[in-house]
């Protein structure tokens, strides 16, 4: 059970750990920061910790006698059957995280919750960056979600899962222990604190929504596409405003 709680847990310190050495760098070159808010080069730190989390996740496997195609649960007889369960499921988990996001926004602001978009999703410090860098992690997001979408749904889901399962013999603890690093972990992808608030909640909701889709169901590659075409979306947008300045 100790790998398990290792690999539900352990993006959160390795993407603290990757941050600081991006903040390092910002001050040796004289660039702003505000530490751990970085969330414009985001697909740059994630994509390095993504690296490192399928090497331990592979090292893991090996020692176990198994595989990643194994984890997965792909078969080639089924891919357009998963590709539209894994738009079905990307229609029934943005439901709760919808809502998640509306009521911690209640919550944190009260009524007029949708003034604080900008402060939210955005942060209220615009920091000036060199434009290649700016590209860089633009060109790194396209990569991002053939690596992210596996990586996380193998981890959490399909790794610990199982395991919390099998320990606890109960369906509860197996599902909200993973989605609690799911969750954890999206925090630093906020701008600021109240967007960290927020992702938490609503990403912990996503990861609840999911363990269980792969509980009842027993199929992750499903779920690997819904989180594939999530990434996708979000990957496309800092190309497209790049090219419209």
């Amino acid at each position: 059970m100790k790998k398990a709680w290792i690999v539900s847990f352990i993006r959160f310190p390795m993407l603290m750990i990757v941050l600081l050495i991006f903040s390092v760098l910002f001050m040796v070159m004289g660039w702003d920061f505000q530490f751990p808010f970085l969330s414009d080069i985001s697909p740059i730190y994630f994509t390095i910790v993504n690296a490192l989390c399928f090497i331990l996740l592979r090292h893991l496997l090996i020692k176990e006698g198994r595989s990643l195609k194994e984890l997965t649960g792909f078969q080639r007889d089924l891919f357009w059957k998963d590709v539209l369960f894994g738009f079905l499921w990307l229609l029934v988990l943005y439901i709760p995280f919808l809502i998640a996001i509306i009521i911690t926004m209640l919550i944190m602001f009260g009524p007029d919750f949708y003034l604080h978009f900008q402060t939210t999703f955005a942060g209220d410090i615009t920091f000036s960056r060199p434009q290649w860098l700016l590209w860089l992690s633009a060109f790194v997001s396209l990569i991002f979600p053939f690596l992210n979408a596996p990586i996380e749904e193998l981890m959490y889901r399909g790794y610990a899962q199982p395991i919390f399962l099998k320990v606890f013999q109960k369906a509860a603890p197996a599902i909200i222990i993973p989605s609690l690093g799911f969750a954890l972990q999206h925090i630093m992808l906020a701008p600021s604190w109240q967007g960290g608030v927020v992702y938490f909640a609503a990403f912990f909701l996503w990861g609840i929504g999911s363990g269980i889709i792969y509980y009842k169901q027993k199929r992750l590659f499903p779920l690997i596409v819904c989180h594939f075409i999530v990434n996708i979306a979000f990957s496309i947008a800092p190309i497209i405003f790049l090219i419209k300045g």
